[in-house]
């Protein structure tokens, strides 16, 4: 193979397997910060449901408690 055919061949092949490559970086780092959102996200909600979760458990006990009493 000559030298006019490999660089022939790398301009034809080389420029759009380097353009596919940056834009599966450009992808995966995009969907990579969003699913980090997500992430933060879904720890925030989780939080939130366990401690909602637990005002109503200790909610419950003090009005069996009371129950109890009368």
């Amino acid at each position: 193979m000559s030298v006019e055919a490999m660089i022939s061949l790398i301009t034809n092949v080389g420029f759009p397997v380097s353009l596919c490559f940056i834009l599966l970086w450009y992808i995966l780092k995009t969907l990579g910060e969003k699913l980090d959102k997500l992430d933060n996200s879904m720890n925030q909600l989780n939080a939130t449901i366990k401690r909602i979760s637990l005002l109503r458990n200790s909610k419950n006990e003090s009005d069996s408690k009371k129950n109890s009493l009368v």
